[in-house]
């Protein structure tokens, strides 16, 4: 475990001084095999687990590896660490002198959220620093990510705005391969996509290539956060699109509802024609240079070629 006393907790988390480790342990050791070490993989996982006298940098990981464990322990466990068990079966602990219902699902959603923008923070600083930890090179999740356009929530987030959060990411992130086949191909054809896609996984990847990225990044994050519209509701949060709106009470408590259809529809078209717009830049850039892009000329010329494929806009041509 990387987490192996409740010092490493209290550093993160204000625990009472009377919560031994023995209570979290089994929620901290879920944390690192379910959320964790899928990230790191199991060889930079093991190396982080045996470390006994860690330079700066490992440090620096090994910190940022408690900060997300510990909250998503916390998140995990929170209501059993909140009951005891007994032989008339589950009561809840002090009830007396407890949070409101309010409270706990403020408490709950920092701790999941906080656990989850701590995991992307260790992801960034990982990738900034890729030299000096070859064996993150080899998890299943590096490999998987190494060739898409937003490695890190932050990428997205130059973009458009979602306050950094790495469960907003994950949501939006759904919508990437709807996007990419029925936006982006159709407009570079697969054997560009391809290429743009190998190439971005190189150390140094081809200078022609990189000046497309930008143009498919912008694309790529408005269309999705418009296909993701309808499915996730006007406030971006990790259950969805809402309005948020405090209602007085003895609770202070701050309900959401859902965004109108009228307001989402005026979203949805905004959001769509400034991907749409990215996609036309991406279209004309890509013609304006066809001799940097083979791929795209071939594609463009055997469009022409068809006779299949014209402009039937006066529904004068028909094919038997």
């Amino acid at each position: 475990m990387i987490v192996t006393n409740i010092d490493q907790v209290r550093e993160v988390i204000p625990i009472n001084a009377r919560v031994e480790f023995s209570t979290l342990r089994p929620y901290l050791i879920l944390a690192e095999e379910k959320f964790l070490q899928p990230v790191l993989g199991e060889l930079f996982y093991k190396r982080l687990d045996d470390l006994e006298d860690p330079n700066e940098k490992e440090a620096v990981v090994v910190k940022k590896c408690i900060y997300a464990v510990a909250n998503y322990a916390m998140w995990h466990g929170f209501d059993m660490l909140n009951v005891t068990f007994d032989d008339s079966g589950f009561l809840r602990s002090d009830k007396d002198s407890g949070l409101y219902r309010y409270q706990e699902e403020n408490l709950k959603s920092r701790f999941k959220n906080d656990a989850f923008d701590h995991l992307d923070g260790l992801i960034e600083y990982l990738q900034n620093n890729i030299s000096d930890f070859s064996e993150f090179k080899e998890s299943e999740f590096y490999i998987e990510t190494s060739d898409s356009f937003f490695k890190t929530t932050s990428e997205f987030n130059k973009i458009y705005n979602i306050n950094n959060s790495r469960l907003v990411f994950l949501q939006i992130s759904r919508f990437f391969d709807r996007v990419i086949d029925f936006e982006i191909i159709p407009t570079t054809g697969q054997a560009l996509f391809n290429k743009i896609k190998e190439e971005i996984k190189k150390d140094n990847p081809d200078e022609n290539i990189l000046k497309l990225v930008p143009y498919i990044k912008k694309t790529l994050a408005f269309l999705s956060v418009a296909y993701g519209l309808n499915e996730l509701g006007l406030k971006l949060t990790e259950k969805g699109m809402f309005f948020e709106t405090e209602e007085s009470g003895s609770d202070s408590n701050i309900k959401t509802t859902m965004a109108s259809n009228e307001l989402k529809e005026q979203i949805f078209n905004r959001v769509k024609n400034t991907g749409n717009s990215y996609k036309a830049m991406l279209f004309e850039y890509l013609r304006s240079n066809s001799e940097q892009y083979p791929e795209f000329t071939q594609l463009n010329d055997t469009i022409k070629s068809n006779p299949f494929r014209r402009d039937n806009a006066g529904k004068k041509t028909f094919f038997v």
